[in-house]
């Protein structure tokens, strides 16, 4: 049996961040598909990603980006988004 010992002061914890938008961009840039025309997103997930700015400050998506957001209440929960890829020429 292993024991330990715990700091007498409380650690402050990890700010927390959502993947959301980390998991968007990857699914949205994926190397070899095609360039997003647009992403569809569940009207919760569009609330995670405005919460959750770029190094600058900046939204990661939308107009700033250049890849339009569409809220889409009909989509599945899971994953809440759907990436739309300009068409092959």
């Amino acid at each position: 049996m292993v024991t330990t010992t715990l700091p007498t002061r409380p650690l402050a914890p990890a700010p927390a961040r959502s993947r959301t938008g980390d998991d968007v961009l990857a699914v949205a840039w994926a190397p070899g598909a095609a360039p997003p025309r647009e992403v569809r997103v569940r009207p919760e997930v569009l609330e995670r990603l405005r919460t959750v700015p770029d190094a600058a400050g900046r939204p990661l998506l939308g107009d700033p980006a250049g890849v339009p957001v569409v809220v889409d209440p009909a989509l599945p929960r899971h994953p809440g988004f759907e990436v739309r890829r300009v068409p092959p020429r």
